[in-house]
């Protein structure tokens, strides 16, 4: 066992933090009979996430320690402290407490929104072909059947209600939700505008007045505006990738790539997507060796280093639907390529032996 900290990662603390949601919803069930209501939450709530424990409205000392003691015998005690100390940590910074002695009176809302922005991620959104693409912040976890519910900067706002205002003078303002942006010019003491959202739905204006159909939409403490969460059909933006599939807008392609990093050429998109395709299998593979012969391509071995894992043949690591598609992309690359091409091309060494004078090693890519 070692003295470092083991890193915590976003959705583990996250994670944490909502079963520490979950032990102040409890405790105010107990207590108040609400289990929205407002309760005492101490460090007895963190050390019992941390220890692993099952979220209870009571804190068991005997229990804390059992679980603890455990902890040191499996060896998990280091990951269980750091646990506690950035749960202390983070709720001391975000509700305003001195971290060396943490209490307060707070709702399971209030830290599961904690939890939400730390999970959020950064992409864009859009709605179909009508609305965005708009930079937003979105928490992955935080779903209305299926749609995604985007929190946006003011500049983005601006884009936004511009979008809406032309959809109405195309469609009708009585079949569409406009977005209006009331900004002073000026900012507040924090330094943020002075600004706010109205957003107003001209459909239910006739019959349920305009205190029914205007929603003000202020800024939340990061300055960004929640525009249609949990009410506009939101979802992520896409981007293309070079081996032909789609991904949302913040996520890597299934062949590793991402939107910064792409390849240029049909043989570079290749060995990218036979690399993917290979390593679902055999994460450790580096190299195949390929035979083309009359313009076909076939896989012939996979390696890990200088060591063989498997050949198209015996079959022990891949199946043949694997092998079959990486075949395709390298086939349908080599189909677009001169042999000077393959020579040229980065990884690709032509490797023939006393069976075949059509043998080529390529080395697969890693980011």
């Amino acid at each position: 066992m070692t003295g470092t900290t083991p890193e915590i990662t976003k959705l583990q603390l996250a994670g944490a933090l909502i079963l520490v949601a979950r032990t102040v919803r409890a405790r105010a069930a107990q207590a108040t009979g609400d289990p929205n209501g407002t309760v005492h939450v101490d460090r007895r709530v963190c050390l019992q996430v941390a220890a692993d424990m099952p979220t209870t409205a009571r804190f068991d000392r005997n229990a804390w320690v059992k679980a603890w003691q455990a902890a040191r015998k499996d060896g998990s005690l280091p990951a269980r402290k750091a646990v506690y100390r950035l749960l202390c940590q983070t709720l001391a910074d975000e509700l305003d407490f001195d971290g060396d002695s943490w209490e307060g009176e707070h709702t399971q809302a209030e830290i599961y929104r904690i939890a939400s922005r730390i999970r959020s991620v950064d992409t864009k959104v859009c709605i179909d072909d009508m609305l965005g693409p708009l930079d937003a912040k979105v928490d992955p976890h935080n779903l209305w059947n299926g749609f995604v519910s985007p929190r946006f900067t003011l500049d983005a706002a601006r884009a936004l209600a511009d979008q809406t205002q032309r959809l109405a003078e195309e469609c009708g303002a009585d079949g569409v939700d406009t977005v209006h942006v009331i900004d002073a010019g000026g900012k507040d003491r924090d330094g943020k505008p002075l600004a706010f959202v109205l957003r107003v739905s001209w459909t239910y204006l006739e019959d349920e007045g305009a205190q029914q159909a205007i929603l003000i939409i202020e800024p939340d403490d990061e300055g960004r505006y929640a525009i249609g969460g949990w009410e506009w059909c939101w979802s992520y933006s896409h981007w293309n990738c070079a081996c032909g599939r789609y991904s949302d807008w913040h996520e890597r392609c299934w062949c590793g790539l991402t939107r910064d990093h792409q390849p240029t050429t049909p043989l570079e998109v290749a060995t990218w997507t036979a690399a993917a395709a290979l390593r679902r299998l055999a994460p450790s593979a580096t190299s195949a060796l390929i035979d083309i012969h009359e313009g076909r391509a076939h896989i012939v071995a996979v390696y890990a280093g200088d060591t063989e894992i498997d050949t198209a043949d015996d079959g022990d690591v891949f199946d043949t639907e694997t092998l079959g598609a990486a075949d395709t992309y390298l086939q349908n690359a080599i189909e677009q390529a001169a042999p000077a091409d393959l020579a040229a091309a980065p990884g690709w060494m032509h490797t023939p032996d006393e069976t075949s004078a059509h043998l080529w090693r390529i080395t697969l890519p890693t980011l």
